[in-house]
């Protein structure tokens, strides 16, 4: 019922003349965070990093297909749902995103289109031609080591699928570590953590939300708590050849072979634009 709804949203914002892609949207389920010092922080997806990518997906006449680790219905980050995080801070701008977004029922507990991880393996991997992962802090709670997931993005590795993460989306990287539970378990304790050998994007170039803008996040958004780690060190350590921008706040997109990432909440429309221009090539 929810791939037959999600259809039906999708035949009335694209052409019935396109041939369309299968671009897979991963989010969390986390709507609620334990910090550091113990803080219960409210997090979610973040709007505008979901609904930019989204938006120029279907205008483009791609089918999309929502799914997290358990199918619930996502949260929106109360912190993003504002105007001033996207890159156009227009009204006007902001209340087509959120229209969009209340269209497509993304948050709806009855009727959310977003399905399960095991979903999608009945569905099956294959079927998917690129994958989109957004951010908000959410995925630092159950995208890092889940297994599924890991399958998941080996795939997309392996085939050389367009793989565009965002944010703090590209923590979900991580997931395909061989050893991403014991990873983060030693990330989240302070101790070494060694990633075993033969995760697939070791030595990519990639970004993500930068440490000089997660201690901006850490003073004004978690009400002075802090992460257990941040993602920058996270994917530095596993392996990855991290960059950032020269501003942060500032749009900055790395593309190295299938994978895309994008530093900051900025950077949303530049991962959708660059997972298009792949996905035509």
């Amino acid at each position: 019922m929810k791939l037959k709804t999600l259809a039906v949203l999708t035949a009335l914002i694209t052409s019935p003349m396109t041939l369309a892609d299968e671009i897979l949207v991963v989010m969390s389920d986390t709507a609620q965070m334990t910090l550091k010092n113990g803080y219960d922080y409210k997090t979610g997806v973040y709007l505008n990093e979901l609904m930019e990518p989204v938006k120029l997906f279907l205008d483009a006449g791609h089918t999309l297909t929502f799914a997290s680790p358990k199918g619930m219905a996502p949260r929106l980050d109360p912190v993003s749902d504002t105007p001033d995080h996207f890159p156009d801070v227009s009204k006007a701008n902001y209340q087509a995103h959120k229209a969009l977004f209340n269209q497509l029922k993304i948050d709806d507990k009855t009727d959310s289109p977003v399905v399960s991880f095991a979903r999608i393996e009945q569905i099956g991997i294959d079927k998917f031609d690129a994958v989109f992962v957004p951010g908000g802090h959410a995925p630092l709670g159950d995208l890092v080591a889940n297994p599924q997931l890991g399958e998941f993005l080996r795939h997309f590795n392996a085939q050389k699928k367009p793989t565009g993460l965002v944010c703090h989306g590209p923590v979900a990287l991580l997931s395909a570590l061989p050893n991403a539970a014991q990873f983060e378990v030693a990330m989240k304790s302070g101790k070494h953590a060694k990633p075993a050998e033969g995760w697939v994007y070791e030595g990519y170039r990639m970004t993500t939300f930068s440490n000089s803008e997660e201690a901006v996040a850490t003073q004004y958004y978690l009400g002075g708590d802090e992460l257990h780690y941040w993602p920058q060190d996270a994917l530095t350590k596993a392996g990855g050849d991290y960059s950032r921008g020269e501003k942060d706040w500032h749009p900055h997109v790395v593309v190295d072979r299938e994978l895309i990432t994008g530093q900051n909440n900025k950077s949303s429309t530049g991962v959708a634009l660059a997972l298009l221009k792949q996905l035509d090539q």
